[in-house]
C-alpha cells in the first residue's frame, strides 16, 4: 500500500496574530486523544528500492521498538516508511519508541505521522495573494531527463507550456511563461506528480524571515543569563565554549561587516535567484553580502513600507558574536565558524533558493555554483512560509541529515499552529517556538505539537528589556555603519537552540542528529507555574537549558565502548595535515608542548589497545613516518598496505609500530557490521602523502570538496570500524 502525505495549498508566512486570536486557536487545537497505530522512520541512506527494508534492517527496527512491525511500502514520496504497530498505543509509550528509534545510527528521523489540515488564518489569506511561476520537480526513479519528450508531455497535463531553469542535485527546477496563484499552481504540481515519469512536484513559494523586529538599544541579554527565562549559558561556558573547527550555517538575508563577527565568518554564498530580491545586480553569486530587505508600500503583495532590519547578521550574532573580547554582545558560541548564505531579500526569498541553500550547507555539489569546502554540522534557519513541508525541501532537510548536520527552524509568529509552517514542520527539524521573560509562550509565537522546544525570543513590553539583544547595522534602508539592535520572534530563538546544539557537537562531534534533539528536550526546565504552557502541552518539551544540555553531553573520549581507547585526532594548519593517535603519553605531549602547531579536530573514534583487548577478526594497523620534504604519517590495517610502505625507503618511511592499534574492518563494499561505523581514508594526492580519517559524515563530504581522494574499502571508502 502507498500513502502519500497530504498536499495542501502552499503560501507564505502572514502578518502577526494577535494574542486573543491564540487564545481561541490554543481552545481549538487540543489533541485528541487518538491512539497511536504507527510511526513513521526515515533510514539512513532512504528507503530501499523496494520501498520494503530488508529482513536484517526489519528485525534491528523491531529490537528498538520493542514490538513486531509492518512496513508499509513508500509511505512518503521521499523515501521515509510507515511500521503499523500490532496493536494501538498512547502517547507516551509511542514518544518513547520514536525517541529509541531516532537515536539509532541507522535512522535520520522518526516521528509519529500525524494528518495536519492547515486552518484559515491571515497567513492564508496573505499566501492566497501570492504569485509565481516555478516548480521543484524530481523524475521517478530510473526516468531519464528527456525534457524535448517530458516538457510537451508536462505541458499537455497542465495546459501551458513549461521550461527547464536548472538542476539542482536530483531536482530540477521548471518554470512557466506567466506568474500563477499559488492555488493554481498547487494544483498543477498536483496533476503533476499524477504522471508516472514524477516522483514529486512542489509549487515554488516565497519564504520570509521570522522576526518581530523594534528600535534599538538594549542593556542587558536576559535570554543568555536571566535566572526564569534565560537559557543559562554561563554554565555551559564552564564545560564548553565552541570547536574552531565546527561549522554553523546561517541562512538568511546575508551577512555585513561587523567587529564583534569578521573574525567568525566563513566565505558564504548568495543563492537569490531574482536580481530584483536581491538587489545587489545579479542573481546568485559569492557574495553574501545583505543589501537590506526594506520596502516600499504594496511593493510585496500589498504589505506595508519597512525599514531594511539586517536579519541574518542579527541571527549570527547570537550564535557566534566573538565572546570575551572587550566588546559589543557575546554569542553562544565564542569559537565555531559561521557560514553566512544568503537566500532571504527584498520581499524574503523563495522555497528553491532556500532548498539550494540548504543543499550547499551541507556540502552537496550544486551546478554553477563553488564547491562548499566547510559544510555545516549545524544549519539555522529563522525563516518559513505558510503551508505543509514539500517533498524537495524534507528531501534537502533528509539529505542535510544524512551527512551529519543538525536542521533548526524558526516556528513562526503568527500565533497559529507550528504545522501549517515549513520548513519547521518538516521531519527531523529540531522545531523553536519563542519564550517570554517569563517563562511562557510570548503573544506572537506559533505553538502546537509540531513545536519541540521553547527559547527566548523577546516580547514587547513596557520598556525594552524584554527585547532580544544582538549585532545589527544603523541603515534604514541600504547598510550603514556596524551596531547593536534589538527586537523579537521565533527567528531570535532558533539561533539560541542552534548555538547550544553547536556546543553540544564541540563537545562530543560524533552525536548524531537525532541525539541531540533528545539532549536538548531530555534537559529542558519547566515552563513558569501557571503559564498557558505549562497548562496545556502545546509549546514542545520545555524551556531550553543551555547548562544542562551541555552537562548532559558526554565528551567524544569519555564514551569509549568496553575494552578500547579513543584515536585522537590533530590538524595543522601550516603544512595541511592531520594526524591521529591512540598513545596517552603522545595526546599528552602533544596537548601540553605543541599546542601552538596541532590542534584537535574534536574528531574521535575507537579502536583496541592490544590483540589481546580486541575481538576476534580485529587487525593491527601498522603507522609509519617519514621526515624531510614528506613530513607526515601512514597508518593501515592492510598488510600488503604495511608491506609496500615498510619497502618504499626511497621516500623516507620507516616504522613506528607494527600495531599501532588493532581494530576492525568493512567488508568487500565498505560495510560495517552491527555496533560500529565506519571510518573513512582520504588521501591528499601529494607530494607530502597525507591522510585523514573520519567517522564525521560532514567531513567526509568536506574533504571529497576539498579534491582529497577517497582512499579506502567499497563506494564509501572506509578502512576500519569503529565499534559505538
Amino acid at each position: 500500500m502507498t500513502i502519500r502525505l497530504v498536499r495542501p495549498l502552499r503560501a507564505v508566512l502572514g502578518s502577526l496574530a494577535h494574542f486573543t486570536v491564540m487564545t481561541v486557536a490554543i481552545a481549538l487545537a487540543l489533541p485528541a486523544m487518538a491512539s497511536v497505530t504507527s510511526v513513521r522512520v526515515m533510514l539512513l541512506g532512504g528507503a530501499p528500492a523496494s520501498g520494503v527494508p530488508n529482513d536484517a534492517t526489519m528485525t534491528h527496527l523491531e529490537t528498538l521498538a520493542g514490538m513486531p512491525l509492518v512496513a508499509v511500502a513508500g509511505a512518503t514520496r521521499t523515501g521515509a516508511v510507515d511500521l503499523v504497530l500490532p496493536a494501538a498505543v498512547d502517547d507516551a509509550t509511542a514518544a518513547a519508541m520514536v525517541k529509541r528509534l531516532r537515536e539509532d545510527r541507522a535512522v535520520l528521523w522518526a516521528e509519529v505521522p500525524r494528518r495536519v489540515t492547515l486552518a484559515k488564518s491571515a497567513s492564508a489569506d496573505v499566501a492566497a495573494r501570492q504569485m509565481g511561476y516555478r516548480f521543484m520537480l524530481k523524475l521517478a526513479p530510473g526516468v531519464d531527463a528527456d525534457w524535448a519528450s517530458l516538457l510537451p508531455q508536462f505541458a499537455a497535463r497542465i495546459g501551458v507550456p513549461m521550461a527547464v531553469e536548472r538542476q539542482v542535485a536530483d531536482v530540477w527546477v521548471l518554470s512557466l511563461l506567466q506568474s500563477q496563484s499559488q492555488a493554481t499552481l498547487a494544483a498543477m504540481a498536483a496533476m503533476l506528480e499524477q504522471h508516472p515519469a514524477v516522483q514529486y512536484a512542489d509549487a515554488v513559494r516565497r519564504m520570509q524571515p521570522m522576526r518581530t523586529p523594534n528600535d534599538p538599544m538594549l542593556s542587558q541579554q536576559w535570554p543568555l543569563i536571566d535566572a526564569v527565562g534565560g537559557v543559562d549559558v554561563t554554565s555551559a561556558w564552564s564545560l564548553e565554549t565552541g570547536l574552531p573547527g565546527l561549522t554553523i550555517a546561517v541562512i538568511d538575508t546575508g551577512i555585513l561587516p561587523h567587529p564583534d563577527l569578521d573574525a567568525r565568518m566563513l566565505p558564504g554564498y548568495d543563492f537569490i535567484s531574482d536580481p530584483a530580491s536581491a538587489r545587489d545586480g545579479d542573481a546568485r553569486d559569492s557574495n553574501p553580502r545583505d543589501e537590506g530587505d526594506w520596502t516600499d508600500a504594496g511593493d510585496c503583495d500589498g504589505a506595508p513600507a519597512s525599514n531594511s532590519f539586517f536579519h541574518g547578521m542579527f541571527v549570527a550574532g547570537i550564535i557566534g558574536a566573538s565572546t570575551d573580547n572587550g566588546i559589543g554582545v557575546a554569542g553562544i558560541n565564542w569559537n565555531s565558524r559561521i557560514l553566512p548564505v544568503r537566500a532571504l531579500g527584498k520581499c524574503g526569498g523563495t522555497s528553491v533558493d532556500v532548498y539550494e541553500a540548504m543543499m550547499w550547507s551541507a556540502g552537496v555539489p550544486i551546478d554553477g555554483v563553488p564547491l562548499n569546502t566547510n559544510p555545516a554540522r549545524v544549519i539555522n534557519m529563522s525563516l518559513g512560509g505558510f503551508g505543509s513541508c514539500d517533498s524537495a525541501t524534507q528531501e534537502a532537510v533528509d539529505i542535510a541529515m544524512s551527512q551529519g548536520a543538525v536542521i533548526v527552524a524558526s516556528a513562526g509568529n503568527s500565533a497559529d499552529l507550528a504545522a501549517n509552517y515549513s520548513p519547521g514542520n518538516c521531519s527531523g527539524v529540531i522545531n523553536v517556538a519563542a519564550s517570554a521573560r517569563g517563562a511562557d509562550l510570548t503573544s506572537y509565537s506559533n505553538f502546537g505539537s509540531r513545536v519541540d522546544i521553547a527559547a527566548p525570543g523577546g516580547d514587547f513590553g513596557v520598556d525594552d528589556s524584554t527585547l532580544i539583544l544582538s549585532t545589527s547595522s544603523d541603515g534604514t534602508t541600504v547598510p550603514g555603519a556596524p551596531t547593536y539592535g534589538r527586537g523579537a520572534g521565533t527567528s531570535f530563538s532558533a539561533p539560541l537552540v542552534s548555538g547550544v546544539a553547536s556546543l553540544m557537537l564541540s563537545r562530543n562531534v560524533n552525536l548524531t542528529p537525532g541525539r541531540v534533539l533528545s539532549i536538548l528536550q531530555g534537559t529542558t526546565r519547566d515552563f513558569g507555574r501557571g503559564t498557558r504552557c505549562a497548562a496545556i502541552s502545546l509549546c514542545g518539551a520545555g524551556l531550553l537549558d543551555a547548562g544542562l544540555a551541555v552537562a548532559s553531553t558526554v565528551p567524544s573520549n569519555g564514551v569509549a565502548p568496553p575494552n578500547t581507547v579513543p584515536v585522537v585526532e590533530y590538524y595543522r594548519g601550516d603544512l595541511d595535515h592531520y594526524l591521529v593517535t591512540s598513545s596517552a603519553d603522545e595526546i599528552a605531549n602533544i596537548d601540553t608542548f605543541q599546542s601552538a602547531t596541532w590542534q584537535r579536530t574534536g574528531g574521535v573514534f575507537y579502536a583496541y589497545p592490544t590483540n589481546a583487548a580486541a575481538p576476534i577478526g580485529a587487525r593491527p594497523v601498522c603507522r609509519f613516518a617519514a621526515a624531510g620534504l614528506i613530513n607526515s604519517t601512514y597508518f593501515s590495517a592492510d598488510p600488503v598496505d604495511c608491506d609496500n610502505v615498510a619497502n618504499d625507503a626511497a621516500d623516507g618511511w620507516h616504522v613506528v609500530s607494527n600495531a599501532e592499534f588493532w581494530i576492525e574492518t568493512p567488508d568487500a563494499d565498505g560495510n560495517c557490521a552491527d555496533g560500529h561505523v565506519p571510518v573513512y581514508r582520504f588521501f591528499n594526492n601529494r607530494r607530502d602523502a597525507n591522510q585523514r580519517f573520519t567517522v564525521d559524515r560532514s567531513e567526509r563530504r568536506a574533504m571529497i570538496n576539498r579534491a582529497w581522494v577517497p582512499d579506502g574499502i567499497g563506494s564509501v571508502s572506509s578502512v576500519f570500524c569503529s565499534p559505538i
